[in-house]
């Protein structure tokens, strides 16, 4: 998709021989933290873990932004295209399209690594889906956004949740989108250097 996004559409897509569609989210990385009113925001929730501050937010339309702090700042934002990012202290750009590995120095003393995964579904598997990332958001104290059409059905859920694990933090994001029938799954870690 050449950028644009259609929304409010209340067809159901069938499964045909039509190529699925991606949904046109993309993953930048920041080397430091990004101002929340770059995006228009839903949720916003702010931990202390171990030694490092999470600062969660979720992102209209589906996506999210996630800052984690020790020492140095990296900042995640999961979103749809825009021009008004800036491009200072980007470090990596990825389309959330297909399966996806990436990982880099974080300044000094911290790794990040950040798993994508791009998975399209049938209309039985996203309204499945809907349920599951509800308790899934209640189960592990996540925060969540989720918009329905006039009709009442699900336009788009995201789910964002974090925990410490010995010394790394883990964020996962969860993004289902009705126009594209698709799920998007995030899993990011910033744990210390082993010296």
């Amino acid at each position: 998709m050449d950028g644009k996004v259609v929304r409010g559409s209340a067809l159901s897509f069938s499964t045909g021989s039509k190529k699925p569609r991606s949904a046109g989210l993309n993953v930048l990385i920041y080397d430091h933290p990004l101002h929340p009113e770059l995006v228009v925001t839903t949720a916003r929730r702010i931990r202390t873990m171990g030694e490092f501050d999470v600062t969660m937010w979720l992102v209209e339309g589906g996506g999210h932004m996630a800052g984690v702090t020790h020492r140095h700042t990296i900042c995640e934002l999961a979103c749809f295209p825009q021009k008004a990012l800036p491009d200072r202290g980007l470090v990596e750009r990825l389309p959330c399209k297909g399966d996806k590995q990436f990982d880099v120095e974080a300044g000094p003393s911290h790794h990040y690594y950040l798993s994508l995964n791009e998975e399209h579904l049938t209309d039985t598997q996203f309204e499945n889906a809907v349920g599951e990332l509800q308790r899934l958001a209640d189960e592990q104290d996540g925060i969540i956004t989720h918009r329905k059409t006039e009709l009442g059905q699900t336009d788009y859920i995201s789910v964002l949740v974090a925990a410490l694990h010995r010394r790394a933090v883990h964020i996962e994001g969860f993004h289902l989108l009705s126009d594209a029938r698709v799920m998007i799954r995030t899993q990011s870690i910033v744990e210390p250097n082993v010296r």
